[in-house]
């Protein structure tokens, strides 16, 4: 049987990792890491039906190569470097997401509008559904 579908958590988690991948970068390597974090073995090709993991995916392996060519450092201060990068890359990502998903909400509202809806009805709060306590 192979691995459920991926959910949300499955993809931020898959991306993060990304984020902070340093040194050689495979798809190897990355699914058998990926596997030991999530707990499920995923495939190349259902990694990249995902376009936000297509997209970390892409930018992890051009910084892992920028980062082969660089100049060695310190121990210490190749830390902090790789760290400091890490952070600037999720800052980039996140910020390609979020320009993302604010084009897809202009779009929703302009289609809504279209069809008669107000920005009011759009902004509405959801309704309060009672779920089944779990525990």
């Amino acid at each position: 049987m192979g691995a459920p579908k991926m959910t949300d958590q499955a993809i931020n988690q898959s991306v993060m990792m990304l984020d902070g991948w340093t040194g050689k970068l495979t798809w190897d390597l990355y699914l058998e890491s990926l596997a030991v974090e999530i707990g499920h073995r995923y495939t190349k090709a259902a990694m990249l039906r995902h376009e936000r993991i297509k997209d970390a995916w892409d930018h992890a392996k051009n910084r892992a190569q920028n980062f082969a060519e660089a100049p060695k450092k310190a121990p210490e201060v190749e830390l902090l470097l790789a760290r400091n990068h890490e952070l600037e890359e999720r800052v980039e990502r996140l910020t390609r997401e979020n320009n993302r998903l604010l084009e897809q909400f202009v779009r929703w509202a302009h289609n809504a509008s279209r069809r008669g809806m107000s920005l009011e009805e759009l902004d509405r709060p959801l309704p309060y559904v009672k779920t089944k306590d779990l525990s």
